[in-house]
């Protein structure tokens, strides 16, 4: 409760922050309460609660007069509450701001602009997944898969809630996009501990990351590669590795003016992964009885690898959730969000039922 009203009291001070806002200088903030209660099957019935708190700021050097091209940009992450994953028993997540209870700096990073801003280059903490293997059509969903694979995200890049040090270059010319980067390859803590922690350690390695891709206004294809050579115990056997790979390809289409359709698929190493493929899909149906509010249907499934299933001969094969959401704009600042999900084999466990859970979001956000 008393974070509740820390959170409460730092979106009425924000409010306050914004109306001094410039052309150079602008802050953000979002809050968002989440409730999720497992109805049925699982590991156990019952419910979490669950909260998110981003505070951001981002300069522009151009506008306050002192060079041209650049943009510094700040990212505090405040989260707290338990995880429903715990509940249901699924190995892909069912929040994506589930996180351990923390507040820490997020992102911090410079990136300047070259060739009328068809090239950028970027240095500094940030996050992997806001570049890499991201779909603003899937945005919606409120399951973690929807914004990035759990092929790659069991690799741990630089992602919520923790990020590295990252340097990235970002190209686009005309509907042609490419993005290359490269990330310390143990973001945070190797221990866990709490906070922000930079270090460069023997064994840490890196985890580079490459998309090519095509944009337009109806459309976006994109193919990605990660390389990650940190020394990390190795889940198949659990023997410590230093190579892990895997790809991933993401497409979004808007079909017609209210209705876009997604796709996901990624594999990863087989031999260093226990999820060996993830398939996603979905359809977002937007304005249909409100300005502004969407509908939308999802499914992620997720499958283990023939050298996991062989060291774990209990598990079955894979786990598939969908997702039913419809988020409404109650105010201009709010926006209400209900979801249904059903988890099929959690965590490929044949000793867990299927499992029926409902969510309840509320967001609220100032610009």
């Amino acid at each position: 409760m008393l974070k509740l009203k820390v959170f409460s009291l730092a979106f009425l001070s924000f409010s306050s922050l914004s109306l001094y806002a410039s052309e150079a200088i602008t802050p953000g903030f979002a809050l968002t309460l989440e409730h999720v209660q497992n109805l049925d099957g699982g590991v156990d019935q019952g419910s979490r609660s669950l909260a998110s708190a981003d505070f951001t700021l981002t300069a522009d050097t151009g506008e306050a007069g002192w060079w041209q091209g650049g943009e510094l940009f700040g990212y505090a992450l405040a989260n707290y509450g338990g995880d429903p994953s715990e509940l249901v028993g699924d190995v892909q997540g069912m929040s994506n701001i589930a996180a351990d209870d923390e507040t820490k700096l997020y992102e911090l990073w410079y990136q300047h602009s070259f060739m009328e801003g068809q090239l950028k280059a970027l240095v500094g903490l940030h996050d992997y997944n806001s570049v890499f293997y991201s779909l603003d059509s899937a945005a919606l969903f409120t399951h973690p898969s929807f914004g990035i694979g759990p092929d790659t995200s069991q690799a741990t890049p630089s992602i919520f809630p923790t990020t590295a040090v990252a340097a990235l270059l970002s190209l686009q010319v005309e509907h042609y996009y490419a993005h290359l980067a490269i990330y310390d390859g143990v973001p945070g803590h190797p221990q866990g501990r709490r906070g922000t922690h930079i270090r460069f350690e023997e064994g840490e390695g890196v985890f580079r990351a490459a998309e090519f891709g095509r944009v337009s206004e109806r459309y976006k294809i994109g193919l990605g590669v990660w390389q990650h050579n940190a020394l990390v115990e190795n889940p198949v056997n659990a023997e410590l590795h230093r190579d892990n790979s895997g790809m991933y390809l993401n497409a979004h289409y808007q079909w017609l003016q209210q209705l876009s359709l997604f796709l996901q698929a990624g594999v990863a190493d087989q031999d260093h992964n226990q999820l060996e493929n993830y398939y996603g899909a979905g359809a977002v149906y937007t304005d249909l009885w409100h300005p502004a509010d969407a509908l939308g249907l999802a499914m992620a499934k997720a499958s283990n690898g023939s050298p996991y299933m062989q060291q774990n001969s209990a598990v079955g094969q894979s786990e598939t959730t969908w997702e039913l959401s419809y988020a409404l704009p109650v105010l201009e600042q709010m926006t209400v969000q209900g979801s249904l999900y059903y988890v099929v084999n959690p965590s490929m466990d044949p000793d867990l039922d299927n499992a029926f859970a409902l969510g309840l979001r509320l967001l609220f956000s100032l610009e």
